[in-house]
């Protein structure tokens, strides 16, 4: 399984942006083939709820990157969410650990490119089944 696209929740665009650029200073853009992507280019809605928008992650093989999303929704939340639906299979979510940092530190936000670079090449190995991955 190839992972080529990252969509970003619809809260941390601006710190996806910023990770991408990173990801594109360091080569992994070209060498892994990635594509970022905001909810209007896949067809999700502003507002989405969190089961629909991790079932299409997971149905068309989307990593979903979010910041740090908590279970106060209930059982909607994104959190409760993949909890219940997790597989042996499944994609985890990747959280901005510090959605603040990502926009004014470059070493952060460049340390969490690195680290997101390596979930994506060792995914199948070590990560399907995982619920959340955090870069920190």
């Amino acid at each position: 399984m190839v992972i080529r696209i990252i969509l970003s929740d619809e809260h941390c665009g601006k710190h996806a942006e910023n990770l991408y650029h990173a990801l594109e200073r360091l080569g992994y853009v070209e060498l892994l083939s990635l594509e970022f992507k905001i909810f209007d280019e896949v067809g999700l809605y502003q507002g989405e709820n969190d089961e629909t928008v991790w079932r299409f992650c997971q149905e068309n093989r989307y990593l979903l990157l979010t910041g740090n999303r908590t279970a106060k929704d209930g059982q909607l939340s994104l959190e409760l969410t993949v909890r219940r639906l997790v597989t042996e299979t499944s994609l985890p979510v990747i959280t901005i650990g510090d959605l603040d940092r990502i926009l004014v530190d470059r070493r952060y936000c460049e340390r969490c490119a690195e680290q997101l670079a390596e979930i994506i090449m060792d995914l199948e190995e070590r990560y399907l089944g995982v619920t959340r991955l955090y870069l920190s």
